[in-house]
Order: structure tokens, then C-alpha cells, then sequence
């Protein structure tokens, strides 16, 4: 068995135990937040959601196996490609996507029915997109500042379909892309001319979401905004009138324990949470398992990875994979920071999965992409040294 665990898995071991613990608390939280969800719509099969969302973590865990053998190079070579692909996929959603919530976010395959998030795509593609560019100006003779051009096109573009139906999406896309470019090495003042153009952007956008009617999700953001910033509207009675998911959560995570929290399988909100198994999962997680348990270890799970992410980026002897890692492991822990910082009340709604614990299926075969990628360039920089070591001791 050991030796079968050496052939197939290899690759950063840390980051193989993340992934284990991380799926381990989501089969758990699934199992315990869905029971409701359960009985309305499975006839109170309470292991239905579990059995499915395992199907989709075991066929992710199947393709973190199969792209972590691949050499990272092929991701380079086809990161174009990825991108135009996923670009048109974002345009078809645009025009005939399936509504859900009011926004045009999933495309449905022909003939086979399966739903999926192309936004989820993007985010990838960008990513490798980003990472490539970048690698290609940080020779002596070109400067960094030559790729803002090509990645802030593709940038705008990815980000420009997908934030009207979902903002919080095109939002964190586009700070991970600032921060790949600033570590990049891309001039600051680019970038903050970027931030500043984005501010005004926005704020025309949600002026006119009172007078043209396809921009009407802007007057939701604003209205997720002005609740978490002023805690509510005054109503006549005097009392105040609370963001209901955000009061939800933060009650759940009130009554737990520091420690330890109601137990696995007891947690109350989660027959009032909307999305308890996917948008708002840390709570539960806190409610039933504590906040040192439950919520501090999920938290550290996540920066333990991005410290390993440090550390097979800094064993890199090429600038694409070192840039890969750094695009894709800051995506991941960024969108698990928003989770988890809309959980305690830290910031406002925006609906992002926590990777690998929320349920979702597209959410969750992308991310396990995601790690795939990562251990590829763990993989080859171990094989790499090895190899070294080896022709040094000829």
C-alpha cells in the first residue's frame, strides 16, 4: 500500500494532507447542513447530498492524481488556448445561461444535461494565462511593465462577463490578478491607476443600475454594502433591521464553544442559514466543532497552504511555475478568506464557496484542478532536485 501511495501520490506532502483534512470536514459539515435540504426535496434521504457531494470530491481527488503528472509545461503551452475557450464559454452563458438567483451564471452541456459554472474556468485559465505572460517579460532585456498591456485586456474582458450577473466573482478574479501582477513585479503605478479606474468604474455602474435595466444586480450590491457598512435600515418601531444571512451566521458562531461547539450533527441555524452547506458552511462548521477545532484549523489549513505554495515557489528554477503557484494557491486562499470573513461578519455577502469544504460540483472538480496544477510543480521541482542529486554523486 505504501508503495502504491509513492508511485501514485506524489508532490508536496502537506499539501496532500490539506486536501485530506479539507475533504474530510466537508463530507462532515454536507452531511450534518443538508438534512433539511433533504427532507423538502430527497423525501428525507439524509445521506443523498453526502453520497453526491463525495462522488464529486472522489472524481476531484481523481483529477488532482491524474494533473499532478503532468509536466507543468503543457500548461503553458495551452494557457491561450484555455482562455479564448473559456471566454466563449462566458459569452454563451451571457446570452443563454440558466438563471440561478436571478443571474445568468451556469451553462447547461447538451443531450448529457450537466450544469456548470464557467466562471469557474476563467478563474483558472486567467491564472496560467497571467502566470505565462508574466514569465516572458522578466528577462533582463524586457520589463515587467511590457505585460500590464496583454493581461489587463484579458483581465478586463473575463472580468467584464462575468461581473454583472456575479460581481463578488469578477471582484475576486480581478484583485488575484492584481496581486499576481504586483508580485510580478508590474509598476505600482499601473496598478493603483488600475484600482483607481475600477473605483470609478463601479460607482458609474451603480448610479446608473436605477436606469438601465440589465445593470439592475448593481443596486443589490449596493444594498449588501449600505447593510454591512451602516448594520441596517432604522424601521418605524426603532429597532433595526440586520442583513438576515449575516445575523444567521453570526449566530451560530455565537453559540458555540471556544473549544468545542454543539457537536457534529447539532447545529441549530442550520434550518435558518440560506446555503448552509456552501455560502455560509464556515458557521456551521464553528457551531458544531468550536472555534479553535472548527474554525481555526480550517483557517490555518488554508494559510499552511499558501506557506507550502511560498516554499515550492521559491524551489522553482522557471518563472512560469513559480508564477502558476502563485496565481492559483492565491486564488484559492483569498476565496476561502472572503468565505470565512462573510461568516464572522467581517465583510459583506458575496456568495464565494469555501474551495474544497463548500458543496458544489463545479466548485469542487476546479479547485481539485487547481491542486492538481500545484502539486505538478511540486512534482517536477522534487524530480528535478532528485535528479540533480543523483548526476553530482556520478
Amino acid at each position: 500500500m505504501n508503495e502504491l501511495i509513492k508511485k501514485y501520490i506524489k508532490g508536496d506532502r502537506i499539501i496532500w494532507y490539506v486536501i485530506l483534512l479539507l475533504s474530510v470536514f466537508s463530507c462532515l459539515v454536507v452531511y450534518s447542513a443538508t438534512g433539511n435540504l433533504a427532507y423538502k426535496h430527497q423525501d428525507g434521504n439524509a445521506v443523498y447530498y453526502l453520497f453526491r457531494h463525495a462522488k464529486f470530491l472522489l472524481v476531484g481527488l481523481a483529477i488532482i492524481i491524474a494533473v499532478h503528472h503532468i509536466n507543468y509545461k503543457w500548461f503553458a503551452r495551452f494557457a491561450t488556448v484555455f482562455l479564448y475557450i473559456s471566454i466563449a464559454l462566458l459569452i454563451v452563458t451571457a446570452v443563454s445561461g440558466v438563471s440561478l438567483n436571478q443571474a445568468s451564471r451556469w451553462l447547461t452541456v447538451p443531450v448529457v444535461g450537466i450544469s456548470f459554472q464557467p466562471s469557474e474556468i476563467a478563474k483558472l485559465a486567467l491564472m496560467m494565462y497571467i502566470a505565462k505572460v508574466l514569465a516572458q517579460f522578466q528577462a533582463n532585456d524586457r520589463t515587467a511593465d511590457e505585460a500590464f498591456k496583454p493581461i489587463m485586456i484579458h483581465v478586463a474582458i473575463v472580468c467584464g462577463l462575468i461581473f454583472k450577473d456575479d460581481f463578488s466573482t469578477a471582484a475576486l478574479i480581478g484583485f488575484t490578478s492584481w496581486l499576481v501582477m504586483m508580485i510580478g513585479r508590474v509598476s505600482m503605478r499601473y496598478l493603483f491607476g488600475t484600482v483607481a479606474a475600477v473605483l470609478i468604474f463601479v460607482s458609474v455602474v451603480i448610479w446608473l443600475s436605477d436606469y438601465v435595466p440589465f445593470l439592475h444586480r448593481a443596486s443589490t450590491w449596493k444594498a449588501r454594502v449600505e447593510r454591512f457598512v451602516g448594520g441596517g435600515d432604522d424601521s418605524e418601531d426603532g429597532s433595526t433591521t440586520v442583513d438576515y444571512q449575516s445575523q444567521r451566521s453570526q449566530m451560530a458562531i455565537a453559540t458555540s464553544g471556544v473549544f468545542m461547539g454543539r457537536g457534529p450533527g447539532n447545529s441549530q441555524q442550520r434550518y435558518f442559514l440560506p446555503h448552509p452547506y456552501s455560502d455560509f458552511v464556515y458557521a456551521i462548521i464553528i457551531e458544531e466543532w468550536g472555534i479553535l477545532i472548527g474554525g481555526f484549523l480550517i483557517m490555518f489549513a488554508y494559510l499552511i497552504l499558501l506557506f507550502r505554495a511560498g516554499v515550492i515557489v521559491r524551489a522553482s528554477s522557471r518563472t512560469f511555475p513559480a508564477f502558476l503557484v502563485v496565481g492559483l494557491s492565491t486564488l484559492l486562499v483569498v476565496q476561502a478568506f472572503i468565505n470565512m470573513g462573510v461568516a464572522v461578519g467581517v465583510m459583506p455577502v458575496t456568495g464565494q464557496p469555501l474551495p474544497l469544504v463548500s458543496m458544489g460540483g463545479t466548485s469542487t472538480l476546479f479547485t481539485c484542478l487547481a491542486f492538481g496544477a500545484i502539486l505538478s510543480v511540486s512534482r517536477n521541482n522534487i524530480e528535478e532536485k532528485e535528479l540533480e542529486t543523483n548526476t553530482e554523486n556520478q
